[in-house]
């Protein structure tokens, strides 16, 4: 039978089985049992772990001090909250304060004590564009990237359109599309909390009042976005906090049918919908290639183009059906327990989820 165990305690049995040195004793033992464990007596260096309250053997230490065997258990019976107050003159200006540096070196939370600069200049930057510029020795960039390095890796910042606007028709697809973490959710697996579920178990698109006029689409009703990769159909509300040249949407929502073991026709995939099918992960090359690509993500941190995207609004029609399109397939059953009952619960009464 399948069997699914938090990704922290996956990891380090993973760890451990392969004996990685900091999981395993000089004798090839391992060290760690399971995650509280690892979190209790892991030290990157002495005196310093996951937790700062209540270290040492007695757990009289703070900040720094010996692995405590029952740290664990004294974060549970404070409701896992530690709290450490600064003296007032620690308190600003920490990149510049001595008595703060000082303390923070020793508290092993720097290596050095030295100021921290901050800097609207960065050397890294221009040490990856000169590269690209052919104007240093050693390593070199891909002939490819070479100019995507040179443009964007700018040591002064600097604003550029989305890489998509270039090609895309702006005046086919007149509004950008934006999509952001659920303010009670952070990750699709969170509709196994079935407290989570009762706050979100399905999203909207947001739009100004001016833009669903002009689209003809109401309050409420059900409407199609769509970009030059793909279509979406989704229900839409009203928002007077929403720019009239942008629309939005909560992501990690919508579902498959059946995933996280949620019934078929739960409304996380009758109503929930996302945005990603209307985001290329790829982009067509400046150059013009037809089989040359370029990555549709910031060309520095390589986070992909979320609020990239340009999109047209349109009302759906009055006989389709009411539910989101593209249904995914069917996740496949896999383990089966009572997840199904416990992710029933909705508004105070036991129903099917």
């Amino acid at each position: 039978t399948a069997e699914c165990r938090p990704f922290q305690e996956v990891l380090i049995e993973l760890a451990s089985r392969l004996k990685l040195p900091a999981f395993t004793g000089d004798d090839g033992a391992r060290k760690f049992n399971d995650y509280p464990d690892f979190v209790v007596n892991f030290e990157p260096q002495p005196g310093i772990g996951f937790l700062m309250g209540w270290r040492g053997k007695d757990g009289t230490q703070h900040l720094k001090g010996e692995p405590n065997p029952k740290q664990w258990e004294m974060y549970a019976a404070n409701s896992c909250v530690f709290q450490y107050h600064l003296p007032e003159s620690m308190q600003y200006m920490r990149n510049w304060n001595r008595a703060y540096l000082d303390f923070a070196k020793e508290h092993g939370w720097r290596h050095e004590n030295d100021p921290i600069q901050i800097a609207i200049y960065s050397d890294t930057l221009q040490s990856f564009r000169l590269a690209a510029q052919g104007k240093t020795l050693g390593r070199q960039p891909p002939e490819a990237l070479r100019p995507r390095i040179a443009t964007y890796f700018d040591p002064l910042p600097f604003w550029y359109p989305p890489l998509e606007d270039a090609s895309t028709d702006r005046d086919a697809f007149p509004l950008n599309a934006i999509t952001q973490r659920p303010m009670a959710q952070y990750h699709s697996w969170d509709s196994q909390n079935a407290w989570l579920r009762q706050i979100h178990s399905h999203n909207y698109l947001h739009v100004h009042p001016q833009t669903a006029a002009a689209a003809g689409v109401a309050d409420g009703a059900w409407c199609w976005i769509e970009s030059r990769w793909g279509r979406v159909r989704c229900m839409l509300r009203i928002s007077d906090a929403v720019e009239p040249g942008t629309v939005w949407t909560w992501n990690a929502i919508g579902k498959a049918r059946g995933a996280w073991q949620l019934s078929p026709d739960a409304d996380e995939s009758r109503k929930g919908f996302l945005l990603n099918h209307l985001i290329s992960d790829e982009l067509p090359h400046p150059d013009g290639e037809p089989d040359h690509r370029i990555s549709n993500s910031d060309p520095i941190t390589g986070q992909a183009g979320w609020y990239d995207v340009r999109v047209r609004l349109s009302p759906a029609a009055a006989d389709e059906p009411e539910e989101t399109y593209p249904q995914v397939a069917a996740t496949p059953p896999g383990a089966r327990n009572k997840a199904g009952q416990v992710l029933a619960y909705f508004a105070g009464r036991k129903e099917k989820s």
